[in-house]
Formats: structure tokens, sequence, C-alpha cells
């Protein structure tokens, strides 16, 4: 992780991250779940965690065009994970993944610079799709699988 420029190095299976960070501007979840909660626990008041893998919040649905009951259901939804950003004094957003050429590009010419570095773990087959798979499952990948046509 050092190679990739992190200043602090997390073993997630002995430690936990809101025990050991404080005081950032912002977080970017990936994971959801306690991790998305734990997030609000680092942060400055007025700060923001955006989640990719939380319970998308009205705002977002707004942003996507989404209607008034639909608004509506994700306010519920996301109510419980809101409040408890409020009670922190933190915001949180829900972000849309969704694939774009134009980013991509940007992120290609990157890699190709340098100044953004990649990392594969393993790179599979074609024919060898569940093999992957099973490996991806057992949730120990340092880096992207790769499967090649």
């Amino acid at each position: 992780m050092r190679f990739l420029g992190a200043e602090t190095v997390i073993n997630y299976h002995e430690q936990k991250f809101k025990d050991l960070l404080s005081d950032y501007d912002g977080a970017f979840d990936l994971t959801g779940g306690q991790d998305l909660q734990n997030s609000f626990d680092i942060l400055k008041r007025g700060a923001t965690t955006v989640s990719v893998a939380g319970i998308p919040d009205p705002a977002t649905g707004r942003e996507i065009g989404a209607g008034p009951v639909v608004t509506a259901a994700l306010k519920a939804a996301s109510a419980r994970i809101r409040h408890r950003a409020r009670k922190k004094g933190v915001n949180y957003r829900f972000m849309f993944m969704h694939p774009s050429g134009p980013d991509l590009a940007v992120l290609a010419d990157l890699v190709d610079k340098g100044r953004l570095k990649t990392v594969t773990d393993r790179v599979f087959p074609f024919v060898q799709i569940p093999e992957a798979f099973t490996y991806l499952e057992q949730g120990h990948a340092k880096g992207k699988v790769v499967v090649q046509l």
C-alpha cells in the first residue's frame, strides 16, 4: 500500500480504521454497512462521506431524475444512516456508479503517463472464469483480478 502512496496502512484483520484515524476532511466508502457508519467517526464536523455501497439518499434520487415517489422512498430508506451522520455532525451522500467512456479515457491516460498505478493480482484465461470467481470469493485478492480474452 505504501508503494501506491498510502501514508497510513491498516491491517483490517487486526485493526479498526475508526480506532486509528481522525479529523479527516472526507471519506469514500466502498463497502457499506458498519464501515460506512464508522466512517462518520473519523471525520471533522461538516465533512462528508460519499458511499457507493450504502443506501441512496433523496438528493441522489433527484440528481438522477427520480420522481417524487421514488425520492420519498429513498428518503425513508436512508433516514437511519442520514440521522447517524447528522448526530456526528457530518454529511452523507450516495454516488451511483455508471460507465463513462470519457472518464475511463482520463484514467487510461493517467496510467499511461505513470501518474496512476494499477495493481493486478492475477490474470485468468477466459476458459477459467469459474476459477476466477472462486478466487475472488475467497476475498484475498490484492489488486484486480483480470480475465483475458
